[in-house]
């Protein structure tokens, strides 16, 4: 007789192809069931996981009536294509990203927000979540064109961020930029040829900071809503930081200003 399949496996689609659904790692997994909010359709445990993160993934499963699986290292290698498990692997659903207005009528609006333009390397896509999950930024935003969606590798490079902090996607960037400024949220891009520096800006109030697609930069439509655009100060001879790298160091000097005036 074969196991029955889960409830909302038949009601949901997957995150990718049945391949790419997979998200592995006890941390990624467990931070997932731990925040409550991306549902696992079904969890896989091998020998390889501790007996304590066992114990929390089958309790986890047990509270939201998630399927959970024990298996082999070897089914598991094979079922997310990687040797890495760590003991831990989550089939998932799409992601549920949250709805833009929702965050604009709360009582007390997100004030620091990362505003992704075109982010399609989904490695620095988790990098740069994480980076505002561990600094304490309020609100990640992201387009659909051009960018990459919160995918498996996404996920994983985050180490399970994409729950810890909000994300919104919208059809229309610009669009939801301007509606940041009707809150008054100040933009600023983040550009390797401004002429001020980052840290000669004002962050203090509430602050967006775009950082742009790995090639071409903030999109002229973007530059032409933000009210200061600025750029980190180098003396290589590259010209540019990797884009994970340069949200990193704006997101860290928006929190260093804020936390200087406490």
């Amino acid at each position: 007789m074969t196991d029955p399949i889960p409830a909302r496996k038949l009601t949901q689609r997957l995150l990718g192809n049945h391949n790419r659904s997979w998200i592995w790692g006890r941390h990624t997994v467990l931070v997932t069931l731990q925040q409550g909010q991306w549902f696992p359709l079904v969890v896989q445990l091998s020998p390889r996981c501790p007996v304590e993160v066992a114990a929390q993934v089958r309790a986890l499963c047990a509270q939201h009536s998630i399927d959970c699986r024990e298996v082999t290292d070897a089914q598991l290698a094979k079922t997310c294509r990687a040797e890495d498990h760590q003991g831990l692997a989550a089939q998932m659903p799409e992601f549920p990203y949250t709805e833009l207005e929702l965050l604009l009528s709360q009582s007390v609006i997100p004030s620091s927000w990362l505003v992704l333009d075109s982010i399609q390397d989904s490695f620095n896509f988790g990098a740069m979540v994480r980076t505002a999950v561990e600094l304490g930024l309020e609100a990640v935003l992201i387009g659909c064109e051009g960018q990459s969606g919160v995918n498996s590798q996404v996920a994983r490079s985050s180490a399970g961020g994409v729950n810890c902090v909000p994300i919104a996607r919208v059809s229309d960037l610009p669009a939801a930029v301007q509606r940041l400024q009707q809150r008054q949220i100040q933009i600023v891009a983040a550009s390797e040829k401004a002429k001020q520096l980052v840290q000669d800006c004002d962050l203090t109030v509430p602050t967006a900071v775009i950082v742009g697609n790995e090639g071409r930069g903030v999109s002229a439509d973007l530059r032409a809503l933000c009210e200061s655009h600025v750029r980190i100060p180098t003396t290589g001879h590259l010209g540019s930081l990797n884009a994970a790298v340069a949200a990193a160091i704006f997101s860290y000097e928006l929190v260093r200003q804020r936390r200087s005036t406490v």
